[in-house]
């Protein structure tokens, strides 16, 4: 009886052991080629973007559940939840922090869940602050503010002012690259007024008719200019669209806009 009962708690004993080095493995079924990535900002830049690469090593398909931030600022993308990872198959997690109004060191972390384990993966970025902009003094800055109140298309007229907001329009096509040359000088600067809004963050919704209408005729009672070559502005119609295009598939839409 002695002898039975001995090996029957071997027997327990070798179960337990076996499921806890089969969990083992299972939490351990994706490798990671890197649990956190380090990025020095370029002056100016928007976002600092990171690529975590890991393969799954296990004999069976693995779930990615979801990959959830430390903070709204910074995001992890999937391409689909969940994401089937075949055995012996790579991919990679792509995360992306905004930058804007953030300075020195910023650390943020990503917790992604799957089917057989977790793992908290680190993204850390030195800032670099943006270079101001030659001769423009908080003073200058002030008096062009100013004068952008007392007349929108100001900002068309005066020869500082044609080189930020009309010079970079010229010959260029791309949604993208517009607004890098003529929209985010205002709206992604560091130093833009309290009074000019960051797109990305608007607390009302949008869609294209209400960016195309802001384009083109801008906003009375604030510095907003009108764009389109009719008003003087640097735009023509296709490349107001083309900055259209490239806001409604950048900037998330929330609920019925506001006309």
């Amino acid at each position: 009886m002695k002898t039975v009962t001995s090996l029957f708690v071997v027997l327990v004993l070798m179960l337990v052991i076996g499921r806890a080095v089969s969990a083992a493995a299972d939490t351990n079924s994706l490798v990671w080629e890197a649990e956190s990535k380090e990025y020095t900002s370029k002056p100016g830049e928007r976002y600092a973007e990171f690529k975590f690469w890991f393969t799954n090593t296990s004999k069976a398909e693995v779930l990615i559940i979801r990959a959830q931030s430390s903070c709204f600022c910074t995001v992890a993308q999937l391409p689909s939840t969940p994401w089937q990872i075949a055995p012996g198959t790579n991919g990679s997690i792509d995360v992306k922090m905004d930058l804007a109004g953030k300075s020195g060191v910023v650390t943020k972390s990503v917790t992604v869940d799957w089917s057989e384990g977790r793992k908290t993966l680190l993204v850390k970025t030195t800032i670099t602050p943006a270079v101001p902009v030659p001769g423009m003094a908080d003073a200058d800055r002030l008096k062009n503010m100013q004068t952008a109140l007392a007349d929108r298309q100001a900002i068309f007229k005066k020869a500082e002012c044609v080189s930020c907001h009309f010079d970079p329009a010229k010959g260029v096509v791309n949604g993208e690259q517009l607004y890098k040359g003529v929209c985010a000088v205002c709206h992604d600067s560091e130093h833009r007024a309290s009074t000019v809004p960051d797109l990305r963050r608007l607390n009302h919704p949008t869609d294209a008719e209400h960016w195309r209408r802001w384009i083109t005729v801008g906003r009375a009672g604030t510095m907003m200019p009108a764009f389109t070559k009719a008003e003087g502005g640097p735009l023509d119609e296709k490349q107001i669209e083309a900055i259209v295009a490239y806001l409604v598939s950048t900037v998330p839409s929330r609920g019925t806009p506001i006309r």
